[in-house]
């Protein structure tokens, strides 16, 4: 198999679910720092009821990583290209999908120059497409080096404890969100759930947690 055959490769399961740690724990952290610096308000960024964690960076980080990884060696102005037309792109799905599932929107950019329909724009494409060429060419190398160094069987243990709890933190997340909207719908509390979702959950909790929502156009 020629070198070039053996570069072309994806990567593996763990570091990318690494990837999505971290780019879901710092992606929170940036996006509060961005709204601090513009606005002066300390607003949580988190797409979950708990702990400062990002879904949308989480899961872009792992699409910008896994398909982008193969062409690291045919520069970074491909990887700025590609990077900036995949993040736009999944940017512009995840509102969509958010949107279509609990009848909100998370952000809105139609304030901004060059917008798509209010889901992204060109700025944060560009963004995307230069956090990507740095992330593949120097932020997922130094990730491995530094997660490798942990002992296999302690990685593995860490890391499907952390997917069993941010799994539970987003059904539990999903779940409040869906139960808001049939309380704004006038639908009464119908079973156990439902009444625990009221109960632990009401509108102002969510919206003091997510404060970015607002309601489509």
């Amino acid at each position: 198999m020629s070198p070039g055959r053996r570069d072309f490769q994806f990567p593996a399961a763990y570091p990318l679910f690494w990837t999505f740690l971290a780019a879901g724990f710092l992606g929170e952290r940036i996006e509060v720092a961005y709204v601090w610096s513009a606005t002066g308000i300390v607003m949580s960024r988190s797409s979950l009821l708990y702990g400062p964690f990002s879904l949308v960076w989480g899961l872009g980080a792992v699409l910008v990583t896994w398909c982008l990884w193969p062409f690291r060696h045919r520069g970074p102005w491909v990887l700025l290209l590609a990077g900036g037309v995949l993040g736009g792109g999944f940017e512009y799905v995840a509102s969509a999908v958010g949107e279509a599932m609990f009848h909100k929107l998370f952000w809105d950019y139609s304030h901004m120059p060059f917008h798509l329909a209010g889901r992204t724009n060109l700025l944060f494409a560009l963004l995307w497409g230069l956090g990507a060429a740095l992330w593949v060419l120097r932020g997922f190398p130094a990730l491995t080096r530094l997660t490798g160094r942990l002992p296999p069987r302690a990685s593995r243990v860490l890391l499907r404890g952390m997917a069993l709890v941010l799994a539970a933190d987003t059904l539990l997340s999903a779940a409040a969100m869906l139960r808001m909207e049939e309380r704004q719908a006038g639908q009464p509390a119908d079973g156990p759930v439902a009444q625990a979702m009221d109960q632990w959950y009401p509108d102002t909790v969510l919206h003091r947690r997510f404060q970015n929502l607002m309601e489509p156009h």
